[in-house]
């Protein structure tokens, strides 16, 4: 067949080449633009790892209760480091640091717990059960690098750092608000309620001879026999007798009939309110909780302070308890009219404040139930 030389096969020949070499001048491009693109995800994907791996630890830290074997969960360093690690994908987390502090100061500067470093490179876990108390923060910082699959370009390893902070709740008092009105409490007073009394009519036989019958024959004489004849005799029931009757008393806690309370008070080992109730009746009372500086209270070699008792209108609770608060376990005073005073007694002096110290003491009786009286009011 012989050869064409049509003038258009020629032209799609040159056209096809031109295509080939445009298609090896852009190939490049793309390839380090696609190159770009996965290196780029790679990057936001790793730092979002380390974002959720910090908050997700720092959550499980700062978990209430303990878990199977009896520790805690801001002890549980393992646990922590294991549920951060959870979410290392793509990448492998070079540091997993774990640290405490006591919160921020209004400039913003983290506030030490006794001698624990709280910085974030610092890894201070586990920490002592008895340091942490209510306000306190676990701080988790996790950190991995970022590298290019292919280093194409010279690119250092790329640090990528999250922190995560999260607060304790160790214990929390709950309490409600007292009723807004008074309660009327049932008083027994004597009231005289005499009971009606009627002669009450019994009935008592009496008996009467009955004479024989006369001039009868072939019957037998009957003799005497006895009729009974009734007749009635009233006796009367004992006198009058008194009842009791209820009489409502009003009870509140609010308004002139309060009870109020004085700030506390430090002396020695002692730390102490007085309490004023003007409602006129006894309270009683549901619930004692007291915060107190148990690890830095006192001024001297130990710092320590332990409450080993409280003593209120007469009725004690003994005890050896070092932690930062305490719902007092079985203690329920009586709250007398008029002023009284608490005393928490340490085992010794009570002479450096940090401002964590409280008191709080719940009533039950109706009228004021669940009535806080908070020192820190």
């Amino acid at each position: 067949m012989p050869r064409s030389n049509h003038p258009f096969s020629i032209f799609q020949k040159k056209h096809n080449a031109q295509a080939m070499v445009e298609f090896m001048l852009v190939l490049p491009i793309l390839v380090i633009l696609l190159y770009g693109i996965i290196e780029f995800s790679r990057l936001i994907f790793i730092f979002a790892s380390v974002s959720n791996a910090s908050r997700q630890a720092a959550r499980y830290g700062a978990g209430a209760g303990e878990i199977h074997n009896g520790t805690t969960f801001y002890q549980d360093c393992e646990g922590i480091r294991d549920v951060a690690n959870q979410s290392a994908i793509l990448t492998e987390f070079e540091d997993i640091n774990i640290t405490y502090d006591r919160g921020l100061t209004q400039s913003g500067d983290q506030i030490p717990i006794s001698d624990i470093d709280p910085n974030p490179d610092a890894d201070t876990c586990p920490i002592e059960d008895h340091i942490i108390q209510n306000g306190d923060r676990i701080i988790v910082q996790v950190t991995a690098n970022y590298e290019p699959i292919i280093p194409i370009l010279p690119i250092d390893p790329i640090s990528i750092v999250s922190a995560n902070a999260r607060t304790f709740l160790i214990s929390i008092p709950i309490f409600g608000s007292a009723m807004p009105t008074g309660f009327s409490a049932e008083t027994p007073t004597p009231s005289r309620v005499p009971t009606s009394s009627e002669p009450t009519k019994t009935i008592q036989p009496t008996f009467t001879k009955v004479p024989p019958i006369a001039g009868t024959q072939g019957y037998k004489t009957p003799i005497n026999t006895l009729s009974p004849t009734f007749t009635l005799t009233p006796s009367l029931t004992p006198p009058p007798t008194w009842t009791a009757s209820i009489t409502p008393t009003l009870i509140s806690c609010t308004g002139i009939t309060s009870v109020t309370h004085g700030a506390l008070e430090f002396e020695n080992n002692t730390m102490r309110m007085n309490i004023v109730n003007n409602t006129g009746h006894r309270l009683n009372v549901a619930q004692v909780y007291v915060e107190w500086n148990h690890d830095n209270g006192h001024d001297g070699n130990d710092p320590t302070l332990h409450l080993t008792q409280i003593l209120y209108n007469g009725q004690t609770w003994s005890g050896d308890e070092f932690s930062p608060s305490l719902f007092v376990p079985a203690y329920y005073p009586a709250i007398p009219t008029g002023s009284s005073t608490i005393n928490f007694f340490f085992n010794q002096a009570y002479n450096s404040l940090d401002g964590t110290e409280r008191i709080i003491i719940t009533i039950s009786t109706p009228g004021c139930i669940n009535y806080p009286i908070d020192s820190s009011k």
